[in-house]
């Protein structure tokens, strides 16, 4: 009995040749996303360092967001004053604050020359293997489409046989 189904047909149509480079494709894939993880750790970390965080989601997330509450310099040196805040948080908070005015991006985090690098590096991941990650893509497409064709067709003639060829409806 012929094939009728499209998994079906794609697997005689996928062949030792196709496979193979079907292991290649998804490791390549595989690798790329590795070193985005890497890089965008990185970036985690050396935000992390630069603005004196307590940890990495800080600097994912809202580096800034031990400044909420404060509206000013003059403010930290305010809770500083009433013994709110020690002064090394008082100095912390301030090196925060300066680092946040000299580096917010548009986008609202932080970013300097350094950022700026990595994340140029984290887009350009890949560009080497991008022409041949399209063209598997495509012929992924073209051999599910012919599939698709394949199945369609040996559906229509296993019908022919039983049914007895064309039948019309008035």
């Amino acid at each position: 009995m012929a094939k009728t189904t499209p998994k079906e047909v794609l697997e005689i149509l996928q062949g030792q040749d196709f496979r193979a480079r079907q292991r290649e494709i998804r490791a390549i894939q595989k690798d790329i996303s590795t070193a985005r993880g890497i890089i965008v750790d990185g970036i985690a970390r050396y935000i992390k360092q630069r603005l004196r965080l307590r940890n990495k989601k800080a600097a994912e997330e809202n580096p800034f967001v031990d400044l909420e509450g404060y509206n000013s310099k003059q403010a930290i040196q305010d809770a500083y004053g009433w013994e709110l805040i020690t002064e090394a948080e008082m100095d912390r908070l301030n090196a925060l604050w300066d680092a946040r005015e000299a580096s917010l991006s548009v986008a609202g985090k932080y970013e300097d020359r350094v950022t700026q690098m990595l994340e140029r590096a984290l887009t350009g991941i890949g560009d080497e293997y991008i022409d041949q990650l399209m063209d598997f893509q495509e012929l992924e497409r073209k051999m599910q489409a012919e599939a698709e064709r394949i199945a369609r067709e040996n559906r229509q003639r296993d019908w022919e046989r039983r049914y007895g060829g064309d039948v019309t409806h008035d």
